[in-house]
């Protein structure tokens, strides 16, 4: 990022004045009333061994006022917080009336007093406006030959020079000049500070917004592991609510584990997360900064949900051509197949034994005519269209529907949603692709359980806070060998199914970033459990439950 430097602040117009400085004034007033108690106290002597007083009327009243003066200024600049240049101005310009009128009681500029101005000009150098300085030199350098003229023609047995006149005048111009150049110089180091605040404070905003806004989750470690900054990205992938109290050790151990792995050889970068870690679908990826004597871990997440449906879209946007022209090319054969069995058992003539063939011939006709279409259902896909979905609202809505299409009673299924006060049950899903795989999990479970027994539905989270939908039946169960072939393409056990039902749901729950499994119950019976995230959002989509 390029810096510009204001013009504003050189050239013609010089620099601007900078904020007042209470501060110093209130010293320069302990400093005056000091000085005027000094002077004030030497006019109750006689024989002062600081001052050769040569006008003691004079000194006494002049010092007088300056010490009234001066306890004026520090009353003021301690009530008055505002016109900090007036009060520095005036106090200058007091300052230089009362010196002079001391340095003459005291018998000109052979007495030294003179020598104060030079700090009352360096004063007003430092803390005022540019053009002060040198205004008050001249002032005090007229008010000088003004004192030493007087006292020339007036004062008997005056001592005082014009040279000395001159060398203190031309004193007072150096000094508010030296003054001026390193006023400047001052001022243009404060105002490249502040800008360079000002950009740091701008680029760290910059970063902030950046880093919180990436679609990428970053986290940011210490070197004891502790996490110092964790943007919001991260933290919705996470499931995270608050991060006040994140710890890897404690909420996620598995990343902790890949982050120790990584440490040992930081050469390669842990692409892939698997699902057992809790966050499915999450790539990550380590970096290390070294900042001075500080040394922090960047951690990655990158959500490849989106790059999977990209890819599940185009396999079966390709598996869709070819599966459209085989089911043509068999659907033709087919067809004929079918009407000519049809033909044939219309036949009056026809024996027993051949009209059981024309039975078998429409059986797997039909079966055959089954596995195209499921075969076109897969390849047809669709856009996935995720929504927000209460399952304490979907699911009884699901069950009535189910019941009134596939001819069963509300007995055959119980929903269990967990505790009455459990929290709402939300989750991110396409609406019809989960009543596609309820429906065909619901299907399977009341074909192999036990007739008699219900088919149960059960609602949980598990501890990777990942919400369970549970479909359990209570019948003979799946052998264990079987239990990796459930979900192939065209596996199955029962001779009038295509195979095919439990490989498109679970095909439908990973366009979904949810996942399916296959467990044996207690009830010696199948339970399949999906489990998919839950979601962020209060939004709930109403279509879905409808």
């Amino acid at each position: 990022m390029q810096t510009a430097t204001s013009n504003s602040f050189s050239g013609k117009t010089g620099y601007r004045t900078r904020a007042p400085n209470w501060t110093s004034i209130r010293l320069l007033n302990v400093y005056r009333l000091g000085l005027a108690g000094i002077f004030f106290s030497q006019s109750f002597v006689i024989q002062s061994p600081l001052l050769d007083i040569v006008n003691h009327r004079l000194y006494s009243w002049v010092s007088f006022a300056f010490l009234v003066l001066s306890l004026i200024w520090m009353i003021a600049s301690w009530i008055e917080r505002r016109r900090f240049q007036h009060q520095l101005t005036l106090q200058i310009y007091g300052d230089t009336i009362l010196i002079i009128l001391l340095m003459h009681a005291c018998g000109g500029i052979s007495s030294g007093l003179g020598m104060l101005l030079i700090i009352s000009i360096a004063v007003i150098g430092f803390l005022g406006e540019q053009a002060l300085a040198v205004i008050f030199a001249s002032l005090a350098a007229l008010g000088l030959l003004a004192e030493h003229i007087y006292s020339s023609i007036h004062v008997t047995g005056y001592t005082g020079t014009s040279t000395q006149i001159g060398i203190l005048g031309v004193s007072l111009f150096v000094t508010a000049i030296v003054t001026n150049k390193l006023t400047l110089k001052i001022r243009s180091g404060e105002h490249l500070v502040r800008q360079r605040e000002r950009d740091v404070a701008l680029l760290s905003a910059l970063n902030q917004e950046i880093i919180e806004n990436l679609q990428a989750g970053v986290i940011v470690l210490a070197r004891d592991n502790q996490v110092r900054h964790i943007n919001n990205t991260a933290l919705a992938m996470l499931n995270i609510t608050a991060n006040n109290s994140l710890s890897l050790q404690r909420d996620q151990p598995r990343i902790l584990a890949a982050l120790e792995s990584w440490r040992e050889s930081p050469q390669k970068d842990t692409p892939f997360l698997p699902s057992e870690t809790g966050i499915d679908n999450i790539q990550i990826s380590f970096r290390l900064l070294k900042e001075q004597e500080q040394e922090n871990t960047l951690i990655f997440l990158n959500d490849v949900s989106s790059i999977k449906n990209s890819m599940q879209q185009a396999k079966l946007a390709s598996l869709g051509h070819l599966t459209a022209s085989i089911a043509h090319e068999i659907r033709n054969p087919l067809g004929a197949i079918s009407y000519a069995a049809q033909l044939l058992s219309e036949n009056s003539k026809l024996e027993k034994a051949d009209h059981r063939m024309t039975e078998i011939i429409h059986q797997h006709s039909d079966r055959i005519n089954h596995i195209i279409e499921d075969i076109l259902r897969i390849s047809r896909g669709g856009e996935t269209v995720t929504g927000t979905i209460d399952l304490k609202q979907w699911l009884p809505k699901f069950i009535d529907n189910y019941c009134l299409s596939e001819h069963a009673t509300a007995d055959d299924l119980v929903l269990d949603l967990g505790p009455k006060n459990h929290e709402s049950l939300l989750i991110r899903f396409d609406a019809g692709h989960l009543t596609q795989i309820m429906t065909n999990l619901v299907n399977n479970a009341q074909t192999h359980g036990s007739k008699d027994k219900p088919v149960h539905i059960k609602v949980s989270t598990n501890v990777n806070h990942r919400m369970k939908i549970e479909v359990a039946d209570e019948g003979q169960g799946i052998d264990s060998k079987n239990l990796d072939k459930i979900f192939e393409p065209f596996y199955t056990t029962n001779h009038k199914g295509s195979g095919l039902g439990l490989y498109i749901v679970n095909q439908l729950c990973e366009l979904n970033d949810a996942s399916i499994s296959v467990k044996q119950n207690s009830n010696q019976g199948s339970s399949f459990i999906i489990e998919c995230q839950i979601a962020a959002s209060t939004q709930i989509d109403q279509s879905a439950i409808a």
